[in-house]
């Protein structure tokens, strides 16, 4: 855990991105029904002028390493100051490989290419969509926040649409100090997986705490700690 001390906040602007970041790193604290698991890194880099690559690896920690795998997303595309515009993605699991999840978003075409164990599906790419890791950072662009968010994502299987509501949320106390907060929760459907962000208005309304809740039960990611290099 030390290592992750040194990934504390550094002279970040309190105010909205002033340009789009060169490169940022956010690191959480990964538990599974409310169980310490691992660490989560998030990090982003602009490449280019517009370009940008996100990478999220969840790695379990210990003994768990043993028994678990490491989960890599990759997204890929455009980072405007006003719109995110993935290009690709891929998810993976560091024990199967050859069952990676990817999809292809063709704007030129509007085509959307999904790959999924040895199968290729092709199918309209609506306006707007986001990747299963790009949708958790559009808040981060948003001068205001909309009460209500609509947008097609895909996880690289299939395309799904996600609903997010906006309602208000207790202040959440992270080593990087006591942050105020506002929760999206996902209006999601019976057989849907309940998610809910938690965004820091004094941090660009990057993600703070993300909850996910499946059958197999709940996930939650904490952050911990963070980078932040401007240009």
């Amino acid at each position: 855990m030390h290592y992750l001390l040194g990934l504390l906040l550094v002279s970040i602007p309190l105010s909205g991105w002033a340009q789009v970041p060169q490169q940022f790193e956010l690191v959480y604290r990964f538990t599974f029904n409310g169980q310490y698991v691992g660490n989560v890194t998030d990090r982003f880099q602009r490449l280019g002028s517009q370009q940008y690559q996100l990478t999220s690896v969840a790695k379990p920690d210990g003994k768990l390493s043993l028994l678990l795998p490491t989960l890599t997303l990759i997204s890929k595309g455009l980072f405007k100051p006003k719109e995110i515009v993935p290009t690709s993605y891929r998810q993976v699991r560091s024990n199967a490989p050859q069952k990676a999840a990817q999809a292809t978003l063709d704007w030129s075409r509007n085509l959307l290419t999904h790959q999924y164990k040895g199968k290729t599906e092709e199918e309209a790419l609506p306006s707007g969509t986001q990747d299963a890791l790009s949708q958790l950072y559009v808040f981060s662009i948003m001068e205001k926040l909309p009460d209500r968010l609509e947008m097609p994502v895909t996880n690289g299987r299939q395309l799904l649409t996600y609903q997010y509501e906006k309602f208000p949320a207790m202040p959440i106390t992270t080593p990087l100090g006591t942050f105020e907060t506002v929760e999206y929760r996902r209006i999601a459907g019976p057989d849907e997986n309940a998610i809910s962000v938690w965004v820091a208005p004094a941090l660009h309304h990057l993600p703070l705490r993300i909850r996910v809740k499946e059958n197999s039960g709940v996930f939650e990611q904490q952050l911990i700690g963070m980078n932040y290099r401007a240009t």
